[in-house]
């Protein structure tokens, strides 16, 4: 991945992104093939013991995930192009860049389990979610600290949009915490998979809030 370009351009960026083009378009593709094969209402939507509570029609499974990857793809793509600091995120295309691949990568895997298990082959759902989940907090934590200050990429508080040396702190904090954080989901999948899941939903809820607290009491400090 190369960093350092003058200015974020969208057109080298829908460019650069072949595949996640790819794997949008596979998405549609496996679910028009798999259409006839699918009954009238799959499940769509899981609860924490892996058990599904949700159901829809066919057209709306198949249709569903590829459609919101494809708009959150190309919401990060132009996204940039509106915001006032948009230079500095030439100083973190490369996280930018893995950021777009990891999550419509994340789409497409549990828009194949889906329709993977509606056609009436066995998944644990709950393994599969938490350990795609954990490794994206693993990813987010390695690589937050080089995030710099943009208005929708990161940490955005009050206090980290306020003032550059809160946001550099915070992220720093927050990237080691994070990666903390999805060590005891990852751990508890060993156990039990409803565990981890509900040890992943504890784990970040906390740390965003202790993520949140940290802003401010760095921007107090920094302000007094």
């Amino acid at each position: 991945m190369r960093n350092g370009e003058a200015s974020y351009l969208p057109g080298a960026e829908l460019r650069h992104d072949w595949i996640e083009m790819l794997l949008i378009a596979g998405m549609f593709a496996i679910g028009l093939i798999a259409l006839p094969h699918l009954p009238a209402q799959i499940a769509v939507h899981f609860g924490l013991n892996g058990k599904p509570n949700g159901w829809a029609s066919s057209w709306t499974a198949i249709l569903q995930m590829p459609t919101i990857a494809l708009g959150l793809w190309l919401l990060l793509i132009f996204m940039p192009v509106i915001d006032p600091r948009r230079r500095n995120y030439s100083t973190f295309l490369g996280f930018y860049r893995s950021m777009r691949l990891l999550l419509v990568l994340f789409l497409f895997l549990m828009n194949f389990t889906t329709i993977w298990r509606g056609l009436g082959h066995p998944v644990n759902v709950s393994v599969l979610s938490t350990g795609v989940l954990c490794a994206l907090f693993l990813f987010m934590g390695n690589y937050l600290g080089r995030v710099r200050p943009n208005w929708f990429v990161g940490i955005r508080t009050p206090w980290t949009l306020s003032n550059d040396e809160v946001w550099r702190r915070t992220h720093r904090f927050g990237s080691r915490l994070m990666m903390l954080g999805a060590l005891p989901p990852l751990i508890a999948l060993v156990f039990s998979s409803t565990l981890a899941l509900g040890l992943l939903v504890v784990c970040v809820v906390a740390t965003s809030l202790a993520i949140v607290i940290y802003s401010y009491l760095v921007f107090r400090r920094i302000a007094s």
